[in-house]
Parts: C-alpha cells; structure tokens; sequence
C-alpha cells in the first residue's frame, strides 16, 4: 500500500477505513477527520467515523488509496469517535525495522521449557524473573500446574515465591511432591485465606484440606511471599515470614515442586526459590504485642455494622478523637517508615557496588554491577534471575551457532543472535526512558542505549570465550571495540543493529554530539567502573530532565559512591542539597572539601556557602 503524509492532513477531510467490526471481515467504512489529539505525548488522529472492536490495525486511507494511519482506538461515550496513529510514526520503523526469526517471535512470552512444564490449560507466560498466568485451567475447579524441572531428591527443602492475584476471589500458590499430575500438596491464599491441601485425585471427594486458617499476615490486593518448608516429620507454610500453618501430613514425600493455580484465577509470580539444602532451623520470629494488636483490630474490621461493634468492644472506651488521633500518628509514622526502608535499600546497594568496583579490573563483575544499578530503582528484582538468563543466552549462541571458526566468527554468531534473530534494537523513538538504562528492562525489552546494549554484548562475549571485547567511550555514542591480538580491530555500533564502523566512521559519528574531533583509534577502551558510571550519569541527566534536582540526587549519591573522592560530584551535590533544603548533606560536602583543598576550585565560595548554612 501507498503511504501518504500524515502531517498534512487538515480538519474536515474525508476519510475510509478498511477492517474486520464485530468480526465481520473486510468492511468498510467512510467518515472525517475531526481534529487531532495528543495521548500520552503521542499525536493522535480524531475521527468522525462507525468502527467498532475490531477495527484497531486496520489502515485509514484518502480517497487516492494512500494509508494515513492505523486505526487504534474507539470512544465507549460517544459513537463515531474514534482515533488513529498517523503512518508518519511509523515510517522511521521501516526504516530501521528490527528483524526477528519466526520461531523466535512466536516464542516471546513463553515459559522457558528448560525451566518449567505447564499441564492442565490455562496460559502460562513469563519473562526472567516473573510468571504469569490467566485463563480457566482444565483441571476440576480451574486447576492448572506448572512445574519446575529441578526436583528435591531429599527432604527437608524449601520453596519460596512471591505471588499477586488479580482478584482475591481465586486461589494460586505453590506445589510440592508432586507426581506431575493430579497428586501433590499446595499452599495458596484462596478467598483471601491460607489453605493447605493435600490432592489425592483429580475431583474434589480426593481433595483433603488439611488446614485453613485466616491471618492478618497476608496482605489482600498485593504482592505476598509464600514459602514452604518440607521436612521428614511436618510441613511449615509460611507467608510473608510469619508462620502460620503447620501439619504432621506424611502421605507425600518427594516429588515435583512448582505453581499453580484454580478457578479463573489471574496471577503473577515473581522470585521463585527452590533450596534443597535449606538450613537446619527454621527462621521464625513470634508475633511482637504491637503485632497482636494490629492482628486484633484487623481480625474485627470489615464493611458490615456487626463487626465493626466487635471492634468496638475490643477496643475499650477510647473516643472517636483519639482513634482518629491515633490513624493520622500511624499514616505518618508508616510515611516515614517507608522513606527510611527506601534509603536504607539505596544505601545497601551503594555499599554492593562500591565492593564491586573496589576489585581489581579482571575480578570486576559487570554484569552484576549493570543490574545493581537496576535494583536500586527495582527493589524486588531477582539480579540471580537475569545472570541466569544471560547464561542460557550464551548456551543458545553455543547450541545453535558455529562456534568452530576464529573469534571473528563468534563476533558474528552474537550479532546475528542478538540483532537478527531476537530483535535486540536501539531506542529511537524514546530514548531518554529510564527503562533504556536498566538493564533487566533490556533484556525482557530488547530495547536501549548504546551503553546497556554495549554491557549485554560485551558479557555474553565474556561467556564465549571472546577475549579482548571491550567498550570504547565516544562522545554521546557508545561503541564496542573487539581487539583480538594480531588480528584487525572492529568497531561495532550496537545501538544500529551490530553496524561494523570503521575508525573514521566512528570519529563522524564523535562529530555529531561535540564540536571538537576525537580520535577513536587512540582512545583508551573504558574500564567496567567507567560504565556503570556512565550509566549512573545518564540516569541522572534523564531524571533531571524530566522530574527535577531532587529526584536525579540519589543517582549522585551513587556515583560518589563508587568514587568518593571526585571534588567535582562533591561540589554538585553539595550545591543541589543547598537548593532543595538538605542543609545537613550541603553542609557536610562543603566542609569534605574545604579538607581536601582540590585544585581548580573557588574555595572562597565554597567557605562563603558554609556560612550561610
């Protein structure tokens, strides 16, 4: 089809839209364009025009048959509202369309099955470090399982899991000793209660519940860790640390462990554990008297009158002022306790870095200071999830790739995997996302900057063996430099599908984000620590950019971190403290570098700002 240009479109004009309303096929359907709209800074074509569910993908065409853009939306207020995205948007992604194998496309999403085994129906899907499930399962009661392939070969072991239903009215947690069918144990929150049963078939007569218990421990409506401990005399259900189910059940010994689900449940899952060599002792810590008296006072609350006169009971004679004094102490003691669990995980994984980076080059984990970048805005992310995957990536490569040539050849068998096959690609459109600079958002993505994109290639080469993969720091483009001695140099631009540039190239390339000329061929390779200091100072620009001073400050705390004695991030912070009222922090920086005296400093300044505070 034609495409035409969407730019010059204009009020009032006729349009014709071609698609499949309703399920009726190839209809067609004339109408105007009634304006333009801006959704999520994306610009929008208004319609005047019938279409229906259905419609969304299919082409808006002029009367000379030119495509003027996708139809993609539909107004549930008004009829004959509907809106398209302009075919101008789409022309830069044929442009640079990201090229991806069949087989691997029609894989996005699914379970590793070097990992697991679903059985019973429903979908099962999943990214690195999370499962997800959706659908009515096959089995009696919307039954479906999914098992992990490792399997406890002795007792005790443990399982752990994190897992959020969609709507509290199903039931979705784990399995264990399971004989890969209709026998196992589960644990699960169902209907907003823990529930231990033992599966002796397939219908409910076979199904023996062998505890139910109601705990103020689980959290309704989010995320809640269940974790079980198996041992040769009795069985441990915990959720959220706290134990609350024990059983002497013996009918099930070893077997399969996994997940699974019922009715018409929506789950996800996240941070699977199978240990199977837990320690001796289990770690419980009994409920603290402010905890049983948050659990009397949840046990009574609810909608209806009767248990709210409970609660009323409970409680004593406090008046209605001081159970109101005593929620708003509660809000801003939970505010500041949440604040204080924030810093101190940002404090965490500062120390988690600046050990890493502290090592020698060669003993320097990459990767692993890549993700620890990406925990400090993602606390729950499972950093031994993505090792793991970038490890089966490297197996992929060695599996299905040559890997009998020269380290040339390896080059291309990753560039190819990579850029070919898995549509790893550059963020054009919208590169200053933070997500571009986090490199598990990367990797479930395939999406990034230079750098992120540069950090994946570089260790998957690591895991075959390439030597002298590095990164070279251009000016506002990240390359990667693959050196092999006596062998010629490549420069390749993984930011534009693994181009191989050469020297030349690359300085042109310089040229467009600084006026001064660079010379790539004699610039030094950066070091890991180098990187992830990058990375850190994108973040910091982007955040900056878009949200202000105060929350590009921790990206800052970061970098001085890893280098604690650059007077120039010293100075930065410092200032930045000043300006958003950390007198404390501001104070301490100023007076780190009147000690220091460094060079190239306007230290009378610095001593007139120290006053001030």
């Amino acid at each position: 089809l034609s495409l035409g240009d969407s730019d010059a479109l204009a009020s009032g004009e006729k349009v014709i839209a071609v698609g499949n309303p309703m399920g009726l096929e190839r209809s067609v359907v004339s109408g105007l364009i009634s304006g333009f709209r801006r959704f999520d800074h994306s610009r929008m074509i208004q319609l005047a025009i019938p279409i229906e569910p259905g419609n969304s993908g299919g082409p808006l065409f002029n009367p000379r048959a030119e495509v003027l853009g996708l139809l993609n939306m539909k107004s549930t207020l008004t009829a004959n509202l509907g809106f398209a995205t302009p075919i101008n948007a789409l022309k830069p992604l044929l442009a640079r369309p990201n090229s991806m194998t069949m087989n691997k496309w029609l894989r996005l999403g699914a379970l590793d099955e070097g990992l697991w085994t679903s059985s019973m129906g429903a979908l099962w899907s999943s990214k690195v470090d999370r499962i997800s499930v959706q659908g009515k399962g096959a089995g009696f009661g919307g039954k479906s399982l999914c098992h992990f392939h490792q399997e406890p070969s002795t007792l005790p072991y443990e399982l752990k899991v994190r897992v959020k239903l969609g709507d509290e009215s199903g039931a979705a947690g784990l399995i264990f000793g399971s004989d890969g069918s209709e026998r196992q144990y589960g644990f699960y929150p169902s209907n907003g209660q823990l529930r231990l049963t033992r599966f002796d078939g397939p219908s409910v007569y076979s199904w023996n519940i062998l505890s139910q218990v109601q705990t103020p421990h689980y959290r309704l409506g989010d995320w809640n860790t269940l974790s079980v401990r198996h041992e040769k005399d009795r069985i441990s259900c915990f959720v959220n640390g706290q134990l609350v189910i024990e059983s002497k059940d013996r009918a099930l010994r070893l077997g399969q462990v996994g997940l699974a689900k019922f009715r018409d449940t929506q789950a996800d899952y996240s941070n699977f554990m199978f240990n199977p060599t837990p320690a001796e002792k289990v770690p419980f810590e009994p409920d603290s008297d402010l905890t049983q008296l948050l659990a009397k006072i949840q046990t009574h609350l609810g909608d209806n009158p009767s248990s709210m006169q409970a609660l009323s009971a409970s409680i004593g004679d406090q008046s209605p002022d001081q159970l109101q004094d005593l929620a708003e102490l509660l809000e801003r003691r939970t505010d500041q306790i949440r604040r204080l669990a924030l810093e101190s995980h940002r404090i965490q994984i500062q120390k988690q870095l600046r050990t890493e980076l502290k090592q020698s080059e060669p003993q320097r984990n990459l990767l692993r200071a890549a993700l620890l970048v990406a925990k400090h805005d993602y606390p729950e992310l499972n950093i031994k999830a993505y090792e793991d995957a970038v490890n089966r990536m490297a197996g992929d490569i060695r599996d299905y790739h040559s890997t009998e040539g020269g380290e040339s050849d390896l080059i291309q068998s990753l560039i190819d995997f990579l850029f070919k096959e898995n549509g790893y690609h550059g963020s054009f459109s919208d590169y200053e996302n933070a997500a571009n600079s986090y490199l598990n958002k990367v990797i479930d993505d395939r999406e990034g900057l230079p750098i992120t994109l540069s950090v994946l290639f570089i260790e998957l080469a690591d895991r075959l063996g390439i030597k002298h993969v590095t990164g070279l720091p251009l000016p506002g483009h990240f390359l990667v430099k693959h050196q092999p001695q006596g062998g010629k140099v490549a420069l390749i631009d993984v930011f534009n599908s693994g181009k191989q540039l050469t020297f030349d190239e690359a300085d042109a390339l310089a040229l467009q984000y600084q006026v001064n000329n660079v010379s790539s061929e004699y610039m030094a390779s950066a070091t890991k620590r180098d990187i992830i200091i990058r990375m850190l100072s994108n973040l910091r620009y982007f955040t900056r950019s878009n949200s202000g001073l105060r929350d590009s400050l921790p990206y800052l705390d970061l970098m001085i971190a890893i280098d604690e004695e650059d007077a120039g991030l010293r100075l930065e912070r410092a200032t930045i403290c000043l300006r958003i009222g950390r007198r404390d922090m501001a104070r301490s920086d100023f007076e780190w570098l009147l000690e220091r005296r460094p060079e190239g400093l306007q230290l009378d300044r610095i001593r007139e700002a120290l006053r001030s505070l």
